[in-house]
């Protein structure tokens, strides 16, 4: 045991100490804005509560209202006799969280040269991060048809501002005959998932987490992408029904698309189009909804900058979702499996790679209960296994692999909380709708080994987090 474990392990009470005055510091935060506006821009638009669109009420989780509000370009409105909304359709976001890992992470506290987050205690491990984030949007009716859901955020993790989801629709409906529809819109979005309605793609999948907790070394290009490209794709939903997508996509480092993107990594700039696409199978009758899905997507990325070799990656899956809804009961059962074939040949011929060709596999299973728009739990196991490279997957602390492989499995259990949901409806019109959340990840293999996983002594379980979130909207 290292002094500074020693030193953890002698002091439990402190530890819990700190615990308590973050959990108050936060409730006493939120207590005194609420002078602020009450709530955001959609549920102006609509006259509706959060929980119209949102899974038990507990945003950002779609429901079937949600999922054809979204594919509708999100235009619904109490106010068609108008052209825009009474008020602007703006709304803003924070979220405060606290972070603790079993076992300290090496430099946490500074990275980069700053500190990411506000660390209490010396070991460096009880990080209070104030704010996680704080997002602004424009998000709601433009005009007409055309509708949108843009993001800016800050982060407290990398401190700096930048574009965050990006969702821009211009829609319509047709009908055929006297009993088929289709409606069909175009979509300008800034990442691959970002604008899909279904909550079991990386985009809206882990719909909350720390910044500042380790994570697996390997995740599909799919989602790496998100935030570094952008592309218009067309879509079209028959008889609400059948669900069909494609979006070519393009990097965001320049040009047209720059606006949309964040700061892109020399290792993350695509070469040329990037096609996506999707298909699902959707129902939605009485107090039941289901799913079935397709998503794949072939990108080409450069090695070092803008130029020169590419690797290439094909991504592949299949996703299914079901949800329950019976007042006050609300269950969401959902999973996604992805399949990554990688084309490394640059990266080894420039050894940077073990291997030229390697596979990836992800699966995610998720299983959520509401109750009275109130409380919920969520319960998860996720599973990612990729081929064994000792160059890719390099032995480091904390972040590294000792046996080349990025194998990790674990779970996680969450409960959430609408303190003020009812407060909200019927006492206190301008106290905003707070979401608290309390989770607890762990892992039973991480970065290929259960123990000593990085080659410098560090545990899987080790990684275990503690993990409480506050998240108001405006």
């Amino acid at each position: 045991m290292t002094v500074q474990d020693e030193r953890c392990v002698g002091r439990p009470g402190a530890r819990i100490h700190r615990i308590l005055s973050c959990c108050v510091l936060v409730l006493a935060i939120l207590l005194t804005t609420s002078t602020a506006q009450a709530v955001p821009s959609f549920a102006r638009q609509t006259n509706m509560p959060c929980s119209a669109c949102h899974t038990g009420g507990f945003y950002p989780e779609l429901n079937n209202f949600g999922r054809m509000f979204k594919l509708n370009g999100y235009i619904w409105s109490a106010h068609e006799e108008k052209p825009y909304e009474p008020y602007p359709p703006v709304a803003a976001a924070q979220e405060f969280s606290y972070t603790r890992t079993d076992k300290d992470q090496p430099g946490l506290t500074r990275r980069n040269g700053r500190l990411p987050t506000v660390a209490f205690g010396s070991d460096g491990n009880d990080n209070f991060s104030f704010p996680q984030q704080a997002s602004f949007f424009l998000a709601g009716r433009f005009y007409g048809r055309l509708g949108g859901f843009i993001m800016g955020t800050y982060s407290g993790a990398d401190n700096k501002w930048a574009t965050d989801n990006v969702d821009v629709r211009l829609t319509d409906v047709r009908t055929f005959g006297e009993n088929h529809t289709l409606l069909y819109g175009a979509t300008l979005n800034n990442g691959p998932t970002v604008q899909d309605a279904w909550n079991t793609l990386p985009a809206w999948s882990q719909l909350i987490g720390s910044e500042v907790a380790p994570g697996p070394a390997a995740s599909p290009s799919m989602a790496n992408l998100i935030g570094q490209v952008a592309g218009v794709g067309l879509y079209g939903l028959w008889d609400d029904f059948l669900y069909a997508e494609v979006t070519p996509y393009l990097s965001g480092m320049s040009g047209v698309y720059s606006f949309t993107t964040a700061s892109i990594p020399k290792e993350m700039v695509t070469s040329g189009p990037s096609p996506y696409w999707r298909l699902a199978l959707y129902r939605n009758k009485g107090q039941h909804s289901a799913s079935l899905g397709y998503v794949g997507m072939y990108d080409k990325v450069h090695l070092s900058g803008a130029s020169g070799p590419t690797n290439a990656f094909l991504d592949q899956g299949g996703d299914v979702q079901y949800q329950w809804s019976s007042k006050p009961h609300f269950v969401t059962l959902r999973g996604v499996f992805l399949w990554e074939n990688q084309d490394l040949s640059a990266a080894k011929a420039a050894k940077a790679a073990g291997r030229s060709t390697s596979d990836l596999h992800t699966l995610q299973l998720w299983g959520s209960y509401y109750y009275n728009n109130l409380v919920g739990v969520t319960l998860s196991f996720f599973d990612i296994e990729g081929s064994r490279d000792r160059v890719l997957y390099a032995p480091e602390a904390l972040d590294g692999s000792r046996t080349g492989s990025p194998d990790t499995w674990g779970g996680f259990v969450q409960l959430n909380f609408l303190p003020f949901a009812r407060w909200f409806d019927i006492r206190m019109p301008v106290l905003p709708m707070t979401q608290l959340a309390l989770q607890y990840t762990f892992y039973g293999k991480f970065n290929g080994s259960r123990a000593n996983y990085d080659g410098f002594g560090r545990h899987a379980s080790d990684n275990n987090t503690l993990y409480l979130l506050a998240w108001t909207p405006w």
